[in-house]
């Protein structure tokens, strides 16, 4: 398992949401974008570009979730992370400390560890520790001290819409989110790839940061550098009853039935929907489970085409795939206190 570390030299506009207005932007890249994006990449590179080679990917990945310098970040788990205060509290003390702990969006890697191998947060410490909704230990918040209290920014731009012949429309002014990247921050995922295939992945990858991610490529955004490529390190529990994604997870019928896999559990559900590259046509929308969501049996999920060949030929699409979308869970396993 590879972590694959970015830096971006602009601004980013990613839609997650697939809501198809310019001012949603999103903090991180949901597995399915970016599995997509490497996938072309790599298709245009090496000229593999059959329904077959996108249906069984090479390589598998997480989302994309940010860094800050050497730190990690993970999303917060979907189950209750949090322990008990040690000492009474008032009720306008403990509403007070719910409102800040419903704030904490991301966690480090050494308190994922800690949540993966079934301990818990103590709340106070941690909030004491926490900046603009991210979890640190006291030592790494610490050495992240020159870096300030941003680490990215969300923000807004107004632009104007204009017709073929360059004149502004009627009412065409509109907002276009865009994320920031504060220096020695950026964006990571981790990945999942054979030795002998490595090197193709970091080629695509390389050339995904030269053509950009995200949308407006074309002005500039999402154009990013590949920092670094190292094995991930992780303390994994040496035994586990649980399995948490770094994903998004679409089941297949295939695999265990999800009574079994959700016996206990804990989730969110998304709905996934967009556009079809170089098209006006919007991917059908498909419910998933989101990154942190945990499960008592190990999911698998599944590639799931979208657009069959009758759809394709309907529409004139020039597309020699299916444009399916990577659905498969990039799980790790974890001990979760279930009060069984």
């Amino acid at each position: 398992m590879y972590v694959f570390k970015l830096t971006f030299k602009s601004a980013l506009h990613v839609d997650s949401k697939g809501s198809g207005e310019p001012v949603s932007a999103q903090e991180f890249i949901h597995s399915d974008t970016l599995s997509a994006a490497i996938a072309l990449a790599w298709a245009e590179l090496f000229e593999e570009r059959s329904e077959e080679f996108f249906l069984n990917l090479p390589f598998q990945v997480s989302s994309g979730f940010p860094y800050v310098k050497d730190v990690l970040l993970f999303p917060l788990p979907c189950w209750d992370v949090w322990a008990k205060p040690k000492q009474e509290q008032s009720e306008k003390q403990e509403v007070k400390q719910r409102k800040k702990i419903k704030k904490i969006k991301w966690i480090s890697k050494s308190l994922f560890e800690d949540l993966l191998n079934g301990n818990q947060l103590t709340s106070q410490e941690i909030l004491d520790n926490a900046i603009e909704g991210i979890a640190f230990s006291q030592a790494e918040k610490e050495k992240l001290a020159d870096l300030g209290e941003k680490f990215w920014v969300i923000s807004e731009r107004q632009r104007v819409k204009i017709d073929r012949l360059g004149l502004r429309q009627e009412g065409g002014l509109f907002f276009f989110g865009l994320q920031f990247f504060a220096p020695g921050c950026g964006l990571y995922f981790l990945a999942d790839v054979a030795k002998d295939k490595l090197d193709k992945l970091k080629a695509a990858i390389t050339f995904l940061g030269d053509t950009g991610l995200g949308a407006d490529r074309n002005c500039g955004l999402g154009h990013f550098q590949l920092q670094n490529v190292t094995k991930l390190c992780l303390n994994l529990p040496s035994k586990n009853n649980s399995w948490t994604i770094l994903s998004l997870f679409n089941p297949d019928p295939t695999e265990d039935d999800l009574k079994n896999l959700t016996q206990y559990s804990a989730y969110n559900i998304l709905e996934r929907s967009g556009w079809i590259v170089h098209s006006t046509l919007g991917r059908p929308p498909v419910m998933v489970f989101a990154e942190g969501s945990f499960f008592s049996a190990q999911p698998k999920g599944r590639i799931l085409p979208l657009l069959d060949q009758n759809i394709r030929e309907k529409n004139k699409l020039n597309l020699s795939h299916s444009a399916p979308r990577d659905f498969r869970a990039f799980a790790l396993p974890s001990q979760v206190n279930t009060g069984e």
